[in-house]
């Protein structure tokens, strides 16, 4: 059994809205949020489920013990707080577990195709699962819907805080596509981010919840697009490299906080094949929604930047940053780095579990984290 130990963390988007009409699949006790209740800390001490997900009520200095030890090859990639009371989904390899109590018990509500799916909250007690193969699934307390998807390869899902059907996706090229009736029919919107012959693999896609228009996607070699008209036009994001060109963005978020401040990771290619100290990896932040991006965070003898690393914004916070290294390999476990702006500097604390592949906050007390954990030895 996972044990209470200590780490540090603090992060992730977890995104408030307003109620928003029952949706089907729902369950009636789940509903309204606005009106009937608030959300609350958990009152456990030990998560009741089969381990995959569990809580900190101490910004990570004590993580909650589980009542069965998590077996492997488990990767909780899919984490979300939803706008109903005490209400939480995840997704632990392919079976979609169920929380009504903050997090204190943890039930299976059916499976959900793909492989390491990732879940987007929205409004209306839900959450859409998805995977970069282009699978999409509506999930909800109630159990799985399998959705139509508009591509057959997906790196990014985005949904509106104001409204819970209208979805939005990148595909494997960089189109977007739009749903307003939760993902059962879509259409094309403006133009891919990429022309054809430049992009090779676009890795991230990253959607503003409170405002659809504006996306940052990262792609391989040559960096990063932003657009704030819903890809009608695209604009090169500058400052990941001196040329502004042989860098892959893997991953990236925007702050829930405020949108105009993105964080990126990236490998400058041209740096690491001059031997560059940090081999090339950094961690980049935008003051101007993706615009321009400067690198904040290298690569050095007590950071490490994996490809693709989870980036967990502050909810609340725009100048606080959560990043994750972690392997199952000998046993080193997991580091969580958090990076501080203001004070220009990067704390590191360790867990014994092999990753940490999803966060979320609760939404009444950010000082309660929620970790998707993944033990793949």
């Amino acid at each position: 059994m996972k044990k209470a130990f200590t780490i540090g963390l603090a992060t992730a988007l977890a995104i408030l809205s307003t109620a928003a009409p029952a949706v089907a699949g729902v369950d009636p006790a789940d509903e309204g949020f606005g009106g009937s209740g608030r959300w609350h800390q958990p009152t456990c001490q030990t998560v009741t489920g089969d381990g995959s997900v569990t809580f900190t009520r101490n910004e990570g200095r004590t993580i909650a013990p589980t009542s069965q030890v998590l077996k492997p090859v488990v990767y909780t990639s899919g984490l979300a707080t939803l706008d109903r009371p005490d209400g939480l989904l995840a997704v632990s390899n392919n079976l979609a577990l169920s929380s009504k109590d903050a997090g204190c018990t943890w039930t299976p509500v059916g499976k959900v195709n793909g492989s390491y799916i990732e879940l987007a909250p929205a409004t209306g007690g839900r959450a859409y699962a998805w995977d970069r193969a282009g699978s999409l699934t509506l999930v909800t307390p109630a159990g799985t819907t399998p959705l139509t998807s508009p591509a057959g390869a997906l790196s990014g899902l985005g949904t509106d805080r104001r409204h819970g059907d209208h979805l939005r996706v990148a595909d494997g090229a960089g189109q977007l596509y739009d749903s307003r009736d939760g993902g059962r029919t879509w259409k094309p919107i403006g133009v891919p981010a990429w022309p054809q012959s430049d992009i090779l693999t676009v890795y991230t896609a990253m959607f503003d919840p409170s405002d659809m228009n504006h996306a940052v996607l990262g792609g391989s070699g040559t960096g990063a697009r932003v657009t704030f008209n819903g890809g009608r036009t695209w604009a090169a994001a500058t400052g990941l490299s001196r040329t502004g060109t042989r860098i892959n963005v893997f991953s990236a978020v925007i702050s829930p906080a405020a949108p105009h401040i993105v964080y990126a990771m990236g490998l400058n290619l041209t740096e690491l094949d001059a031997g560059a100290p940090s081999g090339g990896r950094h961690i980049y932040k935008s003051h101007d929604g993706g615009r321009h991006f400067t690198p904040v965070v290298d690569q050095g003898n007590e950071i490490t930047l994996p490809n693709g690393p989870l980036l967990a914004a502050h909810p609340s916070d725009p100048g606080i940053l959560y990043f994750v290294f972690g392997t199952g390999w000998s046993g080193i476990g997991t580091d969580i780095y958090t990076y501080d702006s203001r004070r220009n500097r990067v704390t590191t604390t360790h867990n014994s579990y092999d990753r940490v592949t999803s966060i979320a906050f609760n939404p009444s007390t950010p000082k309660v984290m929620y970790l998707g954990v993944a033990e793949e030895v």
